[in-house]
């Protein structure tokens, strides 16, 4: 039955890009970035992705968010999210970003669309 259901075609909606960035790039993008998090290691903040509420998981969400600063960085988030939806037959995915959360942070809202499509771009001819 895993099988099958591995198999299966799938679709994610309303899927927000930021809410999917695993601890591991997390860590990579606040070291590139010159960024300390609340965390000591990789395996801390995943003990914190274990959510109960809302709030909890926007802790980490917003945390993530923080690490988010060029280019790159976008394109290495959806690139990791893309690949991993890949690997699970993924065919449709309707992704979105939260561009006022990271204009407010001076983050140019171009920057962001840049790296979005370019992962977008690369995971097409990928995938």
């Amino acid at each position: 039955m895993d099988e099958f259901v591995a198999g299966l075609p799938k679709c994610e909606l309303h899927l927000h890009i930021e809410g999917t960035l695993e601890p591991e790039l997390k860590f990579e993008l606040a070291k590139r970035n010159g960024l300390t998090l609340p965390h000591a290691t990789v395996e801390e903040a995943r003990a914190a992705y274990t959510f109960n509420s809302l709030s909890t998981f926007l802790v980490a969400y917003y945390e993530g968010m923080d690490v988010l600063r060029t280019e790159p960085d976008f394109h290495d988030l959806a690139t990791a999210y893309l690949d991993r939806a890949a690997a699970q037959n993924v065919r449709y995915a309707e992704i979105f970003f939260d561009p006022q959360a990271h204009t407010s942070r001076g983050v140019p809202f171009d920057m962001v669309i840049r790296g979005l499509r370019r992962a977008i771009m690369d995971a097409e001819r990928r995938h």
